[in-house]
């Protein structure tokens, strides 16, 4: 394998050193088609086809017609090798769980909905955003099959913790020298930075802290741990986003009461207690005074956000939110309160914030958005993805005797609350970039609820 990496190394080197890089392509792309035509030609022509329309889609795009961005065909092509390893079957002895159920119920809803919007005449570019933002839920079982290799789920939950801890260093860096894209300068409240990418990191860090929580002996060194907390806790504060501040407070005052109740551990309850406690102030202290002593924000300004007389409770913001979720409720009348009005669907409210009238087709809070295109029974379907998510890392938190897999089920417990929380207030989990990572948070508890069937069972034979 190794004479081969070099030999491919040397003629690309030739290549471009000769100034002749397609015909060192050429030499090296015939040979391998052919060997994979020998194996698996069914496979390689599908290959062909999906590269093919990966193609097309990214020469438009580069010619100014808008469809889809780099990750858009980066998730084609991942969609694209799941559907390829079909035929060997891989996804055998893989359990879709009760989440992967509602998911498809969902799914079907999603369907029905975008089928009425198209029909109701409703705007394709509003329809075909939506799409983009419901249909990669779709994408939990893909990742069911990418997940059930163990190796692959260390690779995938490394790459995710990397890129929130990037994600964290470059928003302390636009706090600290208080410009960027997204930075605001509040006269009450500091720095700001605005943009729903702290909702993800705040889930990767819970989860991270999750499996610190439980299963501390096997962390990494501390001088990686407590930068890593740093970073993506100080997203978190200069968001200054009080849905998600609330949900991780939230989160993790529920992780503390449910860490009672685990009986695995062989830890008396008193010292449980203590180190339960001690785990939160910890975690708190470092998300509150790391950026203040970096002089990005002080406990006064993170202070006033939270004081209902400066976070302006019934200012602008709220209100805005307020009259749109009243607009939508006047439109969900009759049988729309049921099924809601589809896809693209749009309202008209007066907006505070910016003084004016406006018609929009998305809304500040996730339950709304589903309920105006889905109505109640979109909301339910979709509540019990998440809701059947959290009782079932309940369970295997509980029963669990592998502290690495309790401390998984923790961290998407606390995940999923967070998300819960803070979608009442703004569109998280209806926000069209982050919707494979919640896809991916089910996926990595029903492939941990499977391991642990298996272990469960070889033990017992």
């Amino acid at each position: 394998m190794s004479s081969g990496f070099i030999l491919i190394g040397l003629v690309l080197t030739i290549s471009m050193v000769t100034k002749h890089y397609m015909i060192g392509v050429l030499l090296l792309g015939v040979p391998c088609i052919l060997f994979l035509l020998a194996g698996s030609p069914v496979r390689v022509l599908m290959s062909v086809f999906a590269l093919q329309i990966i193609f097309t889609i990214a020469q438009l795009t580069v010619a100014s017609i808008w469809i889809f961005r780099a990750d858009d065909l980066l998730t084609i092509l991942f969609l694209s090798l799941w559907l390829l390893s079909l035929p060997d079957r891989s996804m055998s002895g893989i359990r879709i769980g009760t989440q992967g159920v509602f998911i498809i119920i969902f799914l079907v809803l999603f369907a029905v909905s975008a089928y009425r919007g198209y029909s109701a005449g409703h705007n394709t570019v509003f329809i075909f955003n939506q799409v983009r933002t419901f249909g990669p839920y779709f994408l939990y079982f893909p990742l069911l099959w990418v997940l059930s290799d163990e190796k692959n789920s260390r690779w995938l939950w490394k790459l995710l913790l990397v890129s929130a801890v990037i994600s964290g260093l470059i928003y302390t860096i636009k706090g600290y020298i208080r410009s960027g894209e997204g930075v605001y300068i509040r006269e009450t409240t500091g720095v700001r930075v605005t943009t729903r990418q702290p909702n993800a990191i705040g889930a990767i860090m819970l989860i991270y802290v999750g499996r610190l929580w439980k299963d501390w002996k096997e962390r990494p060194a501390l001088i990686l741990v407590i930068p890593a907390l740093i970073l993506m806790s100080s997203a978190i504060l200069l968001s200054q986003t009080r849905g998600i501040w609330g949900g991780c407070i939230l989160a993790l005052a529920a992780a503390w009461i449910l860490n009672l109740f685990r009986k695995k551990d062989n830890i008396r309850m008193s010292r449980k207690l203590i180190v339960s406690i001690t785990t939160l102030a910890v975690l708190i202290a470092l998300m509150v005074f790391a950026i203040s002593t970096m002089g990005i924000l002080s406990a006064t300004d993170i202070a006033e956000r939270t004081d209902e007389s400066s976070s302006f409770v019934a200012g602008p913001s709220t209100l805005a939110r307020l009259f749109a979720w009243n607009a939508i409720l006047e439109d969900l009348r009759g049988t729309a309160m049921i099924t809601g009005k589809g896809l693209g669907a749009v309202y008209t409210c007066f907006r505070p914030d910016i003084g004016a009238v406006v018609t929009l087709y998305y809304v500040d809070s996730s339950y709304f958005q589903i309920a105006f295109n889905m109505g109640l029974v979109g909301v339910l379907v979709f509540l019990g993805i998440f809701m059947t998510t959290l009782v079932r890392a309940v369970k295997l938190f509980i029963i669990t005797d592998n502290r690495l897999r309790a401390g998984i089920s923790l961290g998407v417990f606390c995940a999923v609350i967070m998300l819960l929380f803070a979608s009442g207030f703004a569109s998280v989990l209806t926000h069209y970039r982050f919707t494979m990572l919640w896809a991916f948070l089910p996926a990595l508890l029903q492939t941990e609820i499977i391991r642990e069937k298996r272990d469960s069972n070889a033990l017992i034979a």
